[in-house]
């Protein structure tokens, strides 16, 4: 019933929310994005990506809409946020983590699941969009902390998965802004800020690394 109603309501209620998000972003940034077609027929990936502003999600989103159905991955208090759960379901968003206050055993079951969710959208051929640093950058380079274990386990346990690098320049906070004059005609010099999306793809990771090791190419990677 679930997958009937995602399928139908679910699928018009994205349509409507990509049409309101994709006119927000045209009307407000100038978005370029680099090599979108590699994902056209790679069903199936794991889109790791820079996170420089609290735009990336939606913008992302909105940008490959058209070229496949993509899955993003939010920290668990922002799904269950009252103001953005609804959309988040609507997208198909994959709350990862869980609440420290919770007891240990709790937050490992929550981990299984999680990881289950993201294999059966993967085997679905749906591709999944994840941050490896886990918040927005604070600082010029993103951090990816050695804690972190989200990429490493989904990666080792789908060996084959394909991987995607996503890379945003332009956006954040720590990056060089620089507008167009798409609103000149009303006496507006600073337009749509130029936002540019790069799309590369990663041969391997290599999960036998530790996790701080592994994190760290991660880290080298998303920074390059």
């Amino acid at each position: 019933m679930l997958a009937f109603l995602d399928a139908t309501v679910g699928k018009w209620l994205r349509h409507f929310f990509f049409v309101l998000v994709r006119t927000y972003y045209a009307l407000f940034y100038n978005v370029s994005c680099a090599n979108k077609h590699l994902l056209q027929d790679q069903h199936g990936t794991l889109i790791l990506a820079t996170h420089v502003s609290r735009h990336d999600g939606p913008l992302i989103s909105a940008l490959l809409y058209s070229t496949m159905r993509i899955r993003p991955t939010v920290h668990y208090h922002e799904y269950y946020n009252w103001v953005q759960w609804f959309p988040m379901m609507v997208a198909g968003a994959i709350p990862m983590s869980s609440p420290k206050s919770w007891p240990e055993e709790k937050r490992k079951a929550r981990k299984t699941q999680t990881l289950q969710a993201i294999r059966d959208s993967l085997a679905r051929g749906d591709s999944l969009l994840l941050f490896p640093a886990g918040r927005v950058r604070r600082q010029e380079r993103e951090i990816v902390e050695p804690y972190l274990s989200g990429v490493h386990d989904i990666i080792r346990a789908q060996p084959n998965t394909p991987l995607m690098l996503l890379k945003i320049d332009g956006l954040g906070q720590f990056q060089y802004a620089k507008h167009d004059l798409f609103w000149s005609f009303l006496g507006i010099t600073k337009g749509r800020r130029h936002v540019s999306v790069t799309i590369t793809p990663i041969e391997k990771l290599d999960t036998s690394m530790e996790r701080e090791a592994f994190n760290a190419h991660l880290e080298t990677l998303l920074n390059d």
